[in-house]
């Protein structure tokens, strides 16, 4: 079995602080891996990276990672823009649709 995967978080994790994300940190940001039920429950499954291109033209980065506890971690990166909106909610609807994660960066983004 070769390396893991880097996941999302651990991507911007590492991409925001210029560090690989510590075991601790992993511990508190990744849930367990879980098995998959069949292959219908994954097509079922929101995808949890998209872009979305805004009414100004901007393209916009959004990502949705559920975390253990009912908790979820959402970004937004606008294309060109080394700033990454994040948030941690500790409890959130499991799984979050696309236009929640959205809302929750409306009034950043509405910002030029």
């Amino acid at each position: 079995m070769g390396p893991r995967k880097e996941t999302t978080i651990e991507r911007i994790y590492r991409e925001v602080t210029g560090n690989k994300m510590t075991a601790a940190v992993r511990g508190i940001l990744l849930p367990k891996q879980k098995a998959m039920n069949s292959p219908v429950e994954d097509l079922r499954t929101p995808s949890n990276e998209w872009i979305k291109t805004l009414a100004d033209g901007r393209k916009v980065k959004f990502t949705n990672q559920e975390l253990l506890d009912d908790g979820a971690f959402i970004t937004a990166q606008v294309a060109c823009n080394q700033v990454v909106y994040s948030i941690v909610l500790t409890s959130a609807k499991s799984p979050l649709s696309r236009e929640e994660v959205e809302s929750h960066f409306e009034g950043e983004l509405s910002k030029k």
